[in-house]
């Protein structure tokens, strides 16, 4: 008697076990996917009627992020459940997700799930056709460093520019009021300067930059061409056209350029070449002053 009653139990509790049951049918989901792309998962799982059907959100995959959930109940037994998910890692990934059956709280079964899904790198275009349409993207604080550098450049240069223009009157020599000729005055300060003992104390950049300001003083005292804050190659500009220099302008230019090598490039010139530069530039002056202010001893001696 005892063994029937054992028996009757032992089916009994059997027969409510096999009849809590959960199993996923169906399920649907693509075998790869690209990076960071979202894609679709179906899971259509059959029931025990009369309990709930509920998804372990604890139980999924890391490597996913869920995106959009939903269910359905098809039938008294049978449930569907439309998952979209992004992947975040590349190579071959394991999605998992857990179903269990619950009634008034309580888990009866469970219904574990893996799909094995590969996540490849994101399409690139490489197309030779395709051009870029949108604009240009700064940041604005590097914009704003960009400008603020302009600025600088600019009131730098403004600055370089009236420092030089001023350097440049403040090394001119001054013209004092003389009713001498251009030319016996531009003669006689070349006389003063070979006397003067800058050649002796070795002072050849302060020589050439006075035999420089004399030929620019005779320009402006002769032909009335400011030529004072001029560099070599703006003063060789400006007397190009003149008839009077046009057959001296190989020796302007040798001249100017021997000055700018001592100036500028700190040469240091022999005796030979300061000869040379200054009967170079009494040449020009005597050849440029106009017939009729020559001195009156040379008319005597023609």
């Amino acid at each position: 008697m005892k063994k029937s009653i054992f028996l009757s139990i032992f089916l009994l509790a059997t027969s409510a076990a096999a009849a809590q049951e959960i199993n996923v049918v169906e399920r649907r989901a693509p075998q790869a996917v690209p990076f960071a792309q979202p894609f679709a998962l179906q899971f259509i799982l059959s029931h025990t009627p009369g309990y709930e059907v509920t998804l372990d959100e604890d139980s999924l995959s890391k490597d996913f992020e869920i995106t959009q959930l939903s269910s359905s109940e098809n039938s008294p037994g049978t449930v569907s459940y439309d998952v979209t998910a992004q992947p975040f890692i590349l190579g071959k990934s394991t999605f998992t997700v857990t179903f269990n059956l619950v009634q008034n709280g309580k888990t009866f079964a469970s219904a574990p799930e893996e799909i094995f899904i590969d996540v490849a790198r994101a399409k690139t275009f490489n197309d030779p056709n395709l051009r870029e349409i949108r604009s240009p993207h700064i940041p604005a604080s590097w914009l704003m460093w960009l400008l603020a550098l302009l600025l600088l450049a600019a009131l730098g240069y403004t600055g370089y520019y009236w420092y030089k223009r001023l350097h440049e009157r403040a090394r001119r020599v001054d013209i004092p009021e003389d009713t001498r000729p251009g030319n016996v005055i531009a003669l006689s300060k070349i006389d003063a300067l070979l006397d003067s003992g800058l050649w002796e104390n070795q002072q050849y950049k302060l020589f050439y930059i006075t035999l420089s300001d004399i030929l620019r003083e005779y320009l402006w005292r002769q032909f009335h061409i400011d030529a004072s804050a001029d560099t070599s190659a703006e003063l060789l500009r400006r007397v190009k056209a003149m008839p009077q220099m046009a057959p001296l302008m190989y020796q302007l230019r040798e001249f100017l350029s021997s000055g700018d090598l001592v100036k500028f490039a700190k040469a240091i010139p022999n005796e030979q070449i300061r000869d040379k530069d200054v009967t170079a530039l009494r040449k020009i002056i005597v050849e440029t002053a106009p017939k009729e202010l020559a001195p009156a001893a040379d008319k005597e001696e023609k």
